[in-house]
């Protein structure tokens, strides 16, 4: 998917202007802006980590779910296993309930799996992209300003990037 060239334009303009903030403005004004947006960025941390340790608290809590139903995947292989080697295995009767165990043993792992995975998804995935996001801003030795710059940079070569790989 190509960006257009006006808003990669618009990502380097702030870019130069986050950057550029450090270089051109007195310094008590670097350190309020500094303090300001550092607050802020400790504050969306915060919920983040909330969200992450909530998450935990849930995956540690579904640890026995978990276990079942990776016990029944191994179930459901030794059924399949034991019914395709056994002496009876070409009659159609066993053919059927060695299938229908083994569908029923997968199915319900993994729909425990999913059932289990699926809310984990957001707080781990975008939870954590934001607390790696707002742990390289918070400890830039420039201050959160010029690490957001330098991120708009980021993100605008990664664009451009993208425009010149498309096909």
């Amino acid at each position: 998917m190509p960006f257009s060239e006006l808003t990669i334009l618009y990502f380097q303009i702030a870019a130069a202007l986050l950057m550029g903030w450090d270089y051109f403005t007195p310094k008590s004004w670097r350190a309020s802006m500094d303090a300001m947006l550092g607050r802020y960025f400790a504050g969306v941390q915060r919920s983040v980590d909330g969200d992450i340790s909530e998450a935990w608290k849930y995956l540690k809590s579904s640890a026995s779910k978990l276990l079942l139903s990776v016990f029944a995947f191994a179930i459901a292989f030794l059924v399949l296993k034991i019914g395709g080697s056994s002496p009876w295995s070409g009659r159609p009767e066993v053919i059927v309930i060695t299938g229908l165990v083994y569908l029923f043993l997968t199915a319900g792992g993994i729909l425990t799996i999913f059932n289990i995975l699926m809310p984990l998804l957001v707080p781990f995935g975008v939870g954590g992209i934001f607390r790696a996001i707002t742990t390289f801003l918070l400890s830039t030795e420039k201050g959160p300003a010029a690490g957001l710059g330098f991120l708009a940079l980021l993100t605008s070569l990664v664009m451009r990037y993208a425009n010149h790989t498309a096909i």
